[in-house]
């Protein structure tokens, strides 16, 4: 929105300038004139919205420019400067249907409220020319990104609020969360969408204001009376409908409340059950509601179960024992996101040791992360449960195409998971089991495995590190002794040889992953 300021006092014109708070008003450029034929002129070739105009100028005086800016500017909104508070103009200001008429010495207070009343006007009756819906919007998305942070004493007291909003209306926060991994990019779905939205909620008499986060969210703020927002539910529907396409995975509707300096405990009140929405399917719409299901006081831990089933070797029993675990999960799951992810954690790892001992574990992350960036990663309990069952899958497929001929190689490695402790392991002791000569075994097992002894030796002394330094209990002295190192030193570059990272570096990082609450 744009701001001509006509007086020939170049003190009166630079004191404005300086002494009103511009951007807070939604000002974005502001232009002076000394006298009414100058600001004619500038109005020609600026397009003012506002003109903030002295009554008495040489030249042309502020009655006569005004007349003139009613022919080329209809729309524009006048205020009237003036130190003589004659009858005349005033009958002036009312013919010319000024916005106001503030009188000198001007009070920079009480000009920026006319100048706020100006601008309130023009939206209200839509006189809104190319570049200021654009302007409008821009003012929207802050103050929506202000209601999103905890407001200050003052904070709303200076802000122009759109017309249609007023600071003891009722807000309702709404939380689009889209999928990182959809095909289209967040900002383009806001780009395309962002008209498509407005008319939905227009469609339903619903005012708002929104921001667009870096977190994958649009938040909406929906304003009014105290029935406006009874249709949210109703344009939830309408938007789920066009958007699960298009990678929309959750709509949360925060609680509803007055005031808009209570718009942030509505916002923070959504984002605690966005949180729960890892737990839901996509397109799933949340909110407070009082009709949901009770959660479960107590979660049970079923790692015994399904290290039992995978270990009987009963497919059944196994995919029993994982629906169990999942339907624990149903929402409302008063778990953190990062709580169940550690159980899952769990899980892999009991998946990882029956594998291990079927000889089946360099499948075990074929083609993926390492099993906790695998589980952290994971954007929903679905895509988690997915994983775990996909990976079990695959153990059974694993034990059922199992080679029996390759008795040797199991020998070898049930030998090395009985005496990866003892520091005396080495290629002549495992030679010596399978009553093979050494470079026979070496070759051997490489054509079958595709890794040298050694290699498998030492990968598998690491794994073993790695589940123990996730247990604070062993110090990293401990850990390298209970693994076959005596020399602290050289095991620690062995393990950051394989991992990238030191034994502590790797502890720290788990713990940390661990502590982690989604945001």
């Amino acid at each position: 929105m744009k701001v001509l300021i006509a007086d020939d006092e170049k003190l009166t014109r630079s004191g404005l300038i300086s002494s009103i708070d511009w951007d807070s008003l939604g000002i974005e450029e502001v232009f002076e004139a000394s006298n009414g034929i100058e600001g004619l002129q500038k109005a020609r070739t600026e397009k003012p919205d506002i003109i903030l105009t002295d009554m008495r100028m040489p030249r042309m005086d502020g009655a006569t420019m005004a007349e003139k800016l009613r022919e080329i500017l209809p729309d524009s909104a006048i205020i009237f400067m003036s130190g003589y508070s004659d009858k005349e103009y005033l009958k002036a200001a009312i013919h010319l249907k000024a916005v106001s008429y503030v009188e000198k010495p001007l009070d920079p207070s009480e000009v920026t409220e006319a100048i706020r009343l100006a601008a309130r006007e023009l939206m209200e009756k839509g006189f809104v020319r190319r570049g200021l819906s654009e302007a409008i919007a821009e003012r929207g998305n802050r103050l929506a990104e202000i209601m999103t942070k905890v407001p200050e004493p003052d904070t709303f007291n200076d802000l122009l609020l759109p017309g249609t909003m007023h600071s003891d209306d009722y807000f309702t926060s709404l939380i689009l969360q889209f999928a990182g991994e959809s095909s289209i990019s967040l900002p383009d779905i806001y780009r395309t969408a962002r008209e498509e939205l407005s008319a939905l909620f227009k469609k339903r008499r619903l005012n708002e204001v929104h921001i667009l986060k870096e977190n994958g969210c649009l938040c909406y703020f929906i304003y009014g009376d105290r029935t406006s927002g009874d249709n949210i539910p109703v344009v939830c529907e309408d938007i789920k409908r066009s958007y699960l396409p298009q990678g929309l995975k959750y709509i949360v509707i925060g609680d509803t409340v007055h005031g808009i300096g209570h718009a942030y405990n509505s916002y923070t009140s959504a984002v605690i059950l966005l949180q729960e929405a890892f737990f839901c399917e996509a397109g799933t719409i949340l909110s407070n509601s009082e009709d949901l299901p009770q959660a479960p006081s107590m979660i049970k831990d079923f790692s015994p179960d399904f290290q039992s089933a995978l270990e009987s070797g009963n497919k059944e029993a196994t995919e029993a024992v994982l629906n169990e675990v999942r339907l624990q999960f149903r929402p409302p799951c008063r778990l953190l996101a990062s709580q169940v992810k550690d159980i899952y954690y769990q899980l892999f790892l009991t998946l990882q040791k029956a594998m291990r001992h079927s000889q089946m574990a360099e499948i075990m992350l074929k083609g993926r992360q390492s099993i906790w960036d695998m589980v952290e990663n994971a954007g929903s309990l679905d895509m988690l449960h997915e994983e775990l069952s996909g990976c079990t899958e695959e153990y059974f497929k694993g034990l059922s195409n199992r080679d029996t001929g390759s008795n040797m190689v199991f020998a070898i490695k049930e030998f090395i998971r009985h005496n990866y402790q003892n520091e005396s392991l080495s290629i002549k002791s495992v030679s010596d089991h399978v009553n093979r000569s050494a470079p026979y075994v070496c070759t051997f097992f490489k054509a079958e495995t595709g890794l040298t002894l050694n290699q498998y030796i030492t990968g598998y002394r690491i794994e073993r590190a790695q589940e123990m330094l996730s247990d604070p209990r062993y110090k990293i002295t401990d850990v390298a002794a209970r693994v076959g190192y005596t020399d602290v030193n050289y095991f620690g570059k062995i393990f950051k040889k394989i991992t990238n990272v030191s034994p502590s570096e790797f502890r720290s990082s788990f713990s940390s992953a661990r502590d982690i609450s989604p945001s």
